[in-house]
């Protein structure tokens, strides 16, 4: 064997065995690589069922609650008695008491009913039935004048008390006069006369329409049929009367 055919042969086996070496380092890898494979697959196949299970418990849990709750709110059967404290908490689930439903209907109602004046004099009292004629916020309901809103609810406290024989009224100087029957408000003044003698005469006069006139010649005097009230202390404050300020 010559030299040459030493180093040929020589080649052959480093390259086998560098071959050989190779291919065992390629399956172990591939082994190693496998192996870590399975472990992960195994990881991830208890993940999933640890998350299956704790769906499966959640929704036991909740169907568990739900099952609880519909007893608690529709079953005939009363649940166990617990002892009573001094706090009472009011739940959603909480059949409300006859009382406790009433007030906010109540509440609503009152609130629906009750107008307030735009003038600031508050809530329009109540109208009696026998009243004869309409008010004010029932004649505007939209924008009611303020002196003759006043005037109104003058009318009607004085009905409610049981004074019926006026029909409307006036006013002057701020005060309100009822429209009685045959009923005239008259102003006396005086003056003195060339002589220095105090003369006594009627002034201004004011009435409603249900006033006979008829027969009148002498203020001081009136007929029978005629009834004379002083304009200066008749009339009533409405503010005062109706305390407001």
């Amino acid at each position: 064997m010559n030299r040459q055919s030493y180093w040929g042969i020589a080649a052959l086996i480093v390259f086998v065995i560098a071959a050989g070496g190779f291919i065992y380092w390629q399956l172990s890898e591939m082994q190693q690589f496998k192996k870590q494979a399975a472990q992960e697959t195994a990881e991830a196949e208890k993940l999933l069922r640890q998350s299956q299970k704790s769906k499966k418990v959640s929704k036991t849990g909740n169907t568990a609650r739900q099952a609880t709750d519909v007893t608690a709110a529709d079953s005939d059967t009363p649940p166990a008695e617990k002892p009573i404290t001094e706090t009472t908490s009011v739940t959603d689930k909480t059949e409300p008491t006859q009382a406790q439903s009433n007030v906010p209907a109540q509440t609503a109602e009152t609130e629906t009913e009750v107008r307030v004046s735009p003038h600031g004099f508050g809530p329009y009292p109540e109208v009696p039935e026998d009243y004869p004629s309409k008010v004010e916020w029932e004649r505007n309901p939209d924008n009611p004048d303020r002196t003759q809103e006043l005037m109104s609810r003058v009318f009607v406290k004085l009905w409610t008390e049981g004074e019926k024989n006026f029909r409307g009224g006036g006013t002057h100087n701020g005060k309100v006069y009822p429209w009685y029957h045959n009923t005239i408000y008259v102003r006396f003044r005086t003056y003195k006369n060339a002589d220095g003698e105090i003369v006594r005469y009627a002034g201004t006069k004011m009435s409603g329409p249900r006033v006979d006139r008829s027969g009148i010649d002498d203020w001081f005097n009136p007929p029978p049929h005629i009834r004379i009230l002083d304009l200066e202390s008749s009339g009533i404050y409405p503010y005062q009367y109706l305390n407001l300020r």
